[in-house]
């Protein structure tokens, strides 16, 4: 089943954001027909609303990022196949959702945005963004597994967004520029050693990570 016309899918394409209540730091379960379920909202009025309603304890309504939800929690949390009722108002009305497959779909269509994004960008302001180790001139590797080796190039189109990522996460680091051809002859060395790039990061180092062939095939340099 795909999710792409329910209004909540196309809100968090566009915010990347969802919202939960909590207790004692955990996760709140509601009563749903006869199911002890997960609500989730994508706007914070609808929650707040919902919330007082049913006279529901609850400590805070926790905004979530998407990207780092399906990197660091969503394993924790939810079992395959686990559903979640999406946007309630009320008791009767909401949408049951499989939250593996709806955030496996969200993260696929955002994927694709990012790296649309990306390569405008760069066709435009022909620059790419990286870090690097002091004085270095190449853009450094990270793994997403601290077992692996580096194999992963985290990448911008904006400054400010690296600068952001830097700042909380890679203060060893200094940014530095490159031309979109110099892009692309390092993607040709990535490409050979089956090695990937990371687009646009948030701090936390979450986001989009694809194959550099695939960011080679976008590119029109």
């Amino acid at each position: 089943m795909s999710y792409k016309a329910s209004s909540f899918f196309q809100d968090i394409l566009v915010n990347e954001i969802f919202y939960v209540a909590t207790k004692s730091k955990q996760l709140i379960r509601h009563e749903v027909l006869g199911k002890e379920i997960i609500c989730v909202w994508t706007n914070k009025e609808t929650a707040e609303t919902f919330l007082t309603k049913h006279d529901t304890d609850y400590d805070q309504i926790k905004k979530i990022d998407i990207d780092r939800f399906v990197t660091y929690e969503i394993d924790d949390v939810f079992e395959e196949g686990e559903e979640v009722l999406m946007d309630p108002s009320s008791q009767t009305d909401g949408d049951l959702v499989n939250i593996v497959e709806a955030t496996n779909e969200l993260m696929s269509d955002l994927d694709e945005i990012r790296l649309k994004e990306f390569v405008m960008d760069v066709a435009k302001e022909d620059a790419v963004f990286g870090l690097s180790n002091k004085e270095a001139k190449q853009f450094i590797m990270i793994s997403d597994d601290e077992h692996q080796k580096p194999h992963i190039m985290p990448v911008w189109s904006i400054r400010n967004r690296a600068e952001k990522v830097r700042n909380e996460d890679f203060e060893e680091c200094d940014i530095i520029e490159v031309e979109g051809e110099v892009f692309a002859e390092w993607l040709d060395i990535l490409r050979d050693d089956d090695k990937a790039v990371a687009v646009d990061l948030k701090p936390g180092v979450v986001g989009t990570v694809v194959s550099a062939q695939k960011m080679l095939d976008q590119l029109p340099f």
